[in-house]
């Protein structure tokens, strides 16, 4: 069983610098990245408080990218179908890093470039387990994403790889990972004091748009089963973020189709006299493994949107507009993550988090006989870089007539239930034909090209 180092509470500290956050041990330290607190779009500040990023935060993020990402070697920039990446190779790096206090390379920092996981091969014969999707090379885009080069699609992660590797366990114990943003009991409160108000003076218009918003406050961020101070935490919160601003109408979505709660109500010319909770969830086609149990393929959108009570499997009966717009966000959900870096992060950790419960549930390390205390945090020489903390959002509201004066607000959450996902898994032979293929071409190397 892989340990976990993120039992307890992490206790947010502040950022003096955010530009380069150290790993150390003893004297020895290696640069493992920036965290620039700006994540497809939404800008975390010191105090919790997360907004769109404005253009010179955003400009700020993409210059210090820019500042640490250096050129890519034409040898990985090359596009592949399968590229491949060494767990055994990843923690000799992580280790050699830490010992010679020299900073990791970006091809370690990125992944290799591969941007959607596909394949978990146990290797025991080289005493490693070998993960691989597809690849390219990447650049910083306008926005301050690092992405592939032809794609725009974000790269994985090297330290969301290790935070899912390392919460693999708690994941399972604790019913997964989530995120939730949620008015509080005394936001509640205010609002229903001054609906009581606004209904004896005439009821809502959009001119009431500021003093509902102050009487409802900012909302709770709420975090289970991640390190608060993760980038992986901010990618769920992000998400999340994201999804209500395009549920409630405040921005037009990346690819059409996807109109908001309030544009339905207008075109069914139906009013929706309840606040809607949205959740993003895992959504994977059935898990492929071979009959030996070694490889094993992951594949789908990876992300399907729920109302509250599809999600907590409630039997009530969701408002129609609700169940329309959550059905049209999980159609076009593959498409809009092509288009938009922020669901494109929430695939890749999604994948990550899945191929972490896969090592974890089937015991990989112990069967590739692989030991990587230093990703696991076993030993406890790698600290990860510290980002900030969500903690609130502000309140916003929409306002449309149909009849009457109607507001909605949208609340909700990501939740990130990997060992679910492992429910459906079906036995598939041509996978032995995948891991030769992939074994036959190793070099030696952390990662390596399988196909072209």
């Amino acid at each position: 069983m892989m340990s976990s180092s993120f039992g307890k509470k992490t206790v947010w500290v502040p950022l003096i610098a955010a530009l380069f956050t150290m790993i150390h041990a003893g004297t020895a330290r290696a640069q493992f990245g920036g965290s620039f607190q700006q994540i497809g779009g939404v800008h975390f500040d010191a105090t919790g408080a997360l907004n769109l990023a404005t253009e010179s935060e955003l400009e700020e993020a993409r210059e210090k990218l820019l500042a640490s990402v250096g050129d890519v070697d034409p040898a990985i920039g090359k596009a592949t179908k399968m590229r491949v990446v060494s767990v055994k190779g990843l923690e000799a790096a992580l280790r050699h890093a830490v010992e010679s206090g020299r900073e990791l390379p970006d091809e370690i920092k990125y992944m290799a470039g591969i941007q959607r996981l596909e394949f978990v091969i146990a290797d025991p014969e080289n005493n490693d387990i070998l993960i691989a999707g597809r690849g390219e090379g990447w650049i910083v885009d306008k926005t301050g994403n690092v992405v592939g080069e032809t794609t725009g699609r974000p790269v994985l992660r090297f330290e969301d790889f290790i935070v899912a590797l390392r919460t693999a366990d708690d994941a399972n114990r604790q019913y997964g990972i989530s995120v939730s943003i949620n008015p509080t009991e005394a936001g509640r409160t205010r609002f229903e004091k001054l609906k009581r108000q606004i209904r004896g003076a005439g009821g809502f218009n959009p001119e009431m748009r500021d003093e509902v918003e102050q009487a409802m406050g900012p909302q709770d961020i709420s975090l289970t089963g991640v390190p608060e101070d993760s980038r992986l935490a901010q990618v769920l919160t992000a998400a999340d973020f994201r999804m209500k601003r395009l549920a409630m109408g405040f921005e037009t979505a990346a690819v059409p189709g996807i109109p908001s709660v309030l544009e339905i109500a207008r075109t069914e010319g139906r009013t929706l006299d309840i606040s809607p909770r949205f959740w993003l969830e895992c959504n994977y086609d059935s898990v492929k493994k071979s009959a030996d149990g070694m490889t094993w393929q992951i594949s789908g959108p990876g992300a399907k949107a729920l109302t509250e009570s599809q999600l907590e499997s409630k039997k009530v009966k969701d408002h129609p507009i609700a169940v329309r717009w959550a059905r049209t966000m999980t159609e076009k959900f593959g498409e809009l993550a092509d288009a938009d870096p922020v669901f494109a992060e929430l695939q890749n950790v999604m994948d990550m988090a899945v191929v972490a419960a896969i090592i974890e549930k089937h015991r990989l390390l112990d069967v590739a006989k692989l030991d990587v205390p230093a990703l696991t945090g076993a030993d406890d020489i790698v600290s990860l870089p510290h980002w900030n903390v969500p903690q609130t959002v502000a309140t916003q509201c929409s306002f449309v007539r149909i009849g009457r004066d109607w507001m909605v607000t949208a609340s909700g959450g990501v939740q990130v239930d990997s060992w679910k996902v492992l429910d459906d898994v079906q036995i598939d032979e041509s996978l032995a034909t995948v891991a030769g293929t992939v074994r036959t071409t190793a070099t030696g190397a952390t990662w390596w090209n399988a196909v072209n």
